[in-house]
């Protein structure tokens, strides 16, 4: 079952990755009105980084994969400057958004957690 799992995730990382990103790009940009705010003295900041930890761990994946071509160096500072464009898209294109500077140390932790889990994953499987 297990080998199942990681032959269902290995096959589908990259659709995850670019649907992911596609869906955090949505979510950031359209407008919240009239949706309940439940966030208490900057919770969404969990949300920010569990987001970001999740796309970035199935971008990285595609690239051990060798899905796409780039190192995990490279795959880190797009990832991250893609956060910061959003936050600037927030700022400039919305009305209804404002862009933070916190998110986008929320949205870098969240790249490097997404990072640390994937490493911490490939050493536990590599030791069974």
């Amino acid at each position: 079952m297990l080998q199942h799992i990681k032959n269902l995730l290995e096959r589908n990382s990259l659709l995850v990755a670019i649907a992911s990103s596609f869906l955090i790009l949505v979510l950031s940009l359209i407008s919240m009105d009239g949706v309940p705010n439940f966030k208490y003295n900057n919770t969404d900041k969990f949300e920010h980084a569990f987001a970001y930890a999740f796309m970035s761990f199935f971008w990285m994946l595609s690239c051990q994969l060798g899905k796409i071509k780039l190192s995990f160096l490279h795959l880190i500072v797009i990832i991250i400057l893609y956060g910061i464009i959003i936050e600037v898209l927030q700022m400039s294109i919305t009305v209804s958004r404002t862009g933070d500077l916190l998110d986008v140390v929320a949205n870098s932790i969240g790249v490097i957690l997404g990072y640390v889990i994937l490493r911490l994953l490939r050493r536990l499987y590599l030791q069974v």
